[in-house]
């Protein structure tokens, strides 16, 4: 009978354990819905007038995607989506990878009349259409912790039809540890 209940005690601390870690886990979110299996929810998204934004279930990477778009008889402007997200605690040293699959194309547009901006935490970035018009992957870094992410596409005020696609936005919180030049010195010391 005590044998039964020390199994029992240990099943219900270990199932706390667990359930904890879990829990702790959730606390640290990742980006939701990065891969749009599920439409555009947990996104933010706006924009002006003549451009718009779906989220096609197929042509993605694989999969869905969020599709920004311009018609060739917009007046030009800016369309939008933004997610906060942790990624990881804040700690000195820790950096955060944050990645996505893109395109961008001129369906019936000039060179150059559109670009797709990509700001992280107030800091953006320019991505231009690619030679092969098809899917990139771009990553950047940045330290742990808070993080606002916000796709733009711009469009300049003439006839310019563009495409940008956003696949797979995924990130990783890495402690960056110190290197220990009298433990490696030990080490290689016991293998000589």
């Amino acid at each position: 009978m005590k044998t039964m209940q020390m199994k029992s005690h240990k099943i219900l601390i270990l199932t706390s354990l667990l359930l904890c870690c879990f829990t702790a886990n959730a606390a640290l979110a990742d980006v939701l819905n990065g891969d749009f299996s599920l439409g555009g929810s947990d996104w933010v998204t706006y924009g002006d007038p003549g451009l718009g934004i779906s989220f096609p279930a197929a042509g993605g990477v694989p999969g869905g995607y969020a599709l920004l778009e311009s018609s060739f008889s917009n007046p030009g402007g800016t369309m939008c989506m933004t997610q906060t997200f942790e990624c990881g605690l804040p700690g000195q040293g820790s950096t955060c990878s944050i990645g996505f699959d893109f395109f961008l194309v001129p369906i019936d547009a000039a060179p150059g009349t559109a670009r797709l901006l990509v700001t992280i935490n107030g800091v953006t970035d320019t991505l231009l259409p690619s030679a092969t018009g098809g899917w990139e992957f771009v990553s950047y870094v940045v330290p742990c912790g808070p993080v606002v992410i916000e796709f733009c596409l711009v469009v300049d005020p003439v006839n310019n039809a563009w495409q940008a696609g956003i696949d797979n936005v995924r990130n990783e919180c890495t402690d960056v540890v110190a290197n220990d030049e009298l433990q490696w010195d030990s080490l290689k010391s016991i293998y000589r």
